[in-house]
């Protein structure tokens, strides 16, 4: 996929998934509402990284990602830059998959676990939409899409 149609993609699949509750919005740290690029990166650093899933009994491929400054606080409009930025660095991998799992770990990291050092994103994960993503902290296992929108 061109990274042109990726980015279209995260815009379409991010523009509503990172909305989070009152109690969660009072302890998060402030945003900068945009709706342009705004960080001149938004990845400081990540590798491709072999390792055990206390998930399932096997190893598996996880992109282990450490977000910039800037790009740990970004109001959600910035996703799909984000998610760009990381297809450009590491989409050419042999690893790479599963776009909509990839950005639903994203958004997810985002909207839960922004503080954390580093997101560790994996592509064998399976695509279950942003509730679910979050329900299951960022790490689903079983495959249960969200509903498709009416």
């Amino acid at each position: 996929m061109k990274p042109s149609t990726l980015l279209i993609a995260a815009l379409l699949t991010s523009a509503a998934t990172t909305q989070l509750s009152a109690a969660e919005v009072a302890t998060q740290k402030p945003l900068k509402p945009s709706i342009t690029q705004n960080c001149p990166e938004y990845i400081e650093s990540g590798k491709w990284v072999y390792r055990y899933s206390s998930d399932y009994p096997f190893n598996e491929w996880m992109l282990s990602l450490k977000p910039s400054d800037c790009g740990r606080y970004i109001d959600p409009s910035e996703t799909a830059y984000m998610f760009y930025e990381i297809v450009k660095k590491f989409g050419q991998s042999e690893h790479w998959s599963n776009n909509r799992g990839m950005i639903n770990q994203l958004t997810c990291h985002l909207a839960i676990a922004r503080e954390k050092p580093e997101w560790n994103i994996e592509p064998w994960r399976p695509y279950v939409g942003f509730d679910s993503t979050v329900a299951s902290k960022c790490n689903p296992i079983e495959p249960n899409p969200d509903p498709a929108f009416h």
